[in-house]
């Protein structure tokens, strides 16, 4: 027994759960129920929303991406293009040149996704520990609009150096595979944290897509296998095998990934359970709630990580992972809803974006904290209010014209041209007035 070899299927497979956990709580978010309730008792009592900072690492400001069932079917196409790109310019171009290029814009991305992951874990930490470090809001608003916003800690400020100096010493220490590790990590799990699923019906196609798009390209065409062997670039996983440091096991950071998806897709499935099950209650991303469906897809991918990686060590072959990890994924799941009777509304459920979303750019999103937004806020409403009073006083007071003089028409005499021309300049009068 190959003991090298099974120390480095190990590796891979302890890694590839670090981006599948953090990834799939770092894509929870509040529910829309319970900042719509701390939002009116904000407003109802906007003195006590200065300790309500719990769920604004939600971000006002929500970066992450949704991609529907249409979306789902030119995923494989846009693969494909992509995959096969990179086939050519390795072949025609060299591989020393995409490995640098690749490495140097993987590097810049790095940055924020390892600074991302990296801040996630020790406030994770730190709130293990009963440490709650203070929240600073960065606002960038414009009259009662807010253009951009980020919360930020100490902590997420101290760990900037870091974020910056690990990817940049990437390539000048010669991509080494611990730091092509590292920076794979942090890509994964910041993708996981921004990409999501709508629906269970467009997780299962997206499945069942890339499972066909995975063994085109790997049993069909040699592009998938030289692309991977090709590129030194921190779009993989590496386990040395045996000690070596020339030769390594690999992983594709798509392998983590796309599964990873459905993954973060059954957690906040439970969540959702958990709010519905709970309406009276003020849940947010923090708050402990049954796992039940999370734990089965986490172990539908273990199992299917383990069947790949053994038919890869009796083949002796490059194996696609998702001919493995799909059907895992599909199946567990799926079969655990039917099991519950609870398939209506597994498969009913959608993440789909509502209007909550829309709300990030409004007034709501001003925190009370922000006095000088809510100076602006007073000034204006104060000038509303003082124009309506001079519209209303304008109608309230119209413009009085003086009376003619009839005197002319009365039959005991006639007026004189004196008389008639006091009522000329009465009519002049009236009329400037008006």
């Amino acid at each position: 027994m190959d003991y090298g070899m099974l120390s480095a299927y190990f590796q891979l497979g302890f890694q590839a759960l670090f981006p599948l956990v953090v990834g799939s709580f770092k894509s929870l978010q509040t529910p829309a129920s319970t900042k719509a309730k701390r939002r009116a008792a904000r407003h109802a009592a906007p003195e006590l929303s200065e300790n309500d900072d719990e769920d604004d690492n939600d971000s006002d400001e929500d970066l992450s991406e949704t991609l529907s069932w249409t979306d789902s079917l030119a995923v494989p196409i846009l693969g494909s293009v992509a995959l096969l790109s990179l086939w050519l310019l390795i072949k025609y171009v060299g591989k020393e040149w995409v490995s640098f290029c690749l490495g140097v814009y993987f590097s810049v991305f790095s940055v924020f996704a390892l600074h991302s992951t990296s801040s996630t874990l020790v406030n994770f930490i730190l709130r293990k520990l009963g440490s709650k470090p203070s929240v600073y809001h960065i606002r960038i608003s414009t009259n009662l609009k807010q253009l951009a916003h980020t919360a930020v800690t100490l902590p997420t400020v101290l760990l900037i150096p870091l974020a910056i100096a690990l990817p940049s010493l990437y390539l000048p220490l010669g991509r080494p595979f611990w730091i092509s590790n590292i920076l794979a990590l942090s890509l994964a799990t910041t993708t996981l944290s921004l990409l999501k699923l709508d629906s269970f019906l467009t997780a299962f196609s997206l499945l069942a897509l890339l499972l066909v798009y995975d063994v085109f390209w790997v049993f069909a065409t040699p592009v998938m296998v030289d692309v991977a062997r090709g590129v030194d670039a921190p779009i993989k996983l590496l386990a040395p095998k045996s000690g070596s440091s020339l030769d390594f096991a690999m992983l594709g950071l798509g392998d983590i990934i796309v599964p990873g998806l459905v993954i973060a897709l059954c957690l906040r499935f439970d969540m959702y359970r958990h709010t519905v099950s709970h309406p009276t209650h003020q849940i947010t991303r923090h708050d402990a709630f049954g796992r039940a469906y999370w734990y089965v897809a986490m172990t539908s991918y273990i199992l299917g990580m383990a069947g790949t990686m053994s038919i890869v060590h009796w083949s002796g072959k490059a194996q696609p992972a998702l001919l493995y990890l799909s059907p895992a994924c599909i199946l567990g799941p799926l079969l655990f809803a039917l099991a519950r009777g609870e398939f209506k509304l597994f498969w009913g459920f959608s993440d789909a974006p509502g209007d909550e979303s829309q709300k990030s750019k409004l007034d709501e999103t001003i925190e009370a904290p922000s006095e000088a937004a809510m100076r602006a806020k007073q000034g204006i409403l104060e000038d509303q209010a003082e124009k309506t009073d001079q519209m209303a006083e304008n109608v309230s007071h119209p413009v009085q014209q003086e009376e003619e003089d009839d005197s002319w028409m009365d039959g005991t005499g006639v007026a004189t041209g004196g008389g008639e021309e006091k009522s000329r300049k009465t009519k002049k009068k009236g009329a400037k007035k008006k």
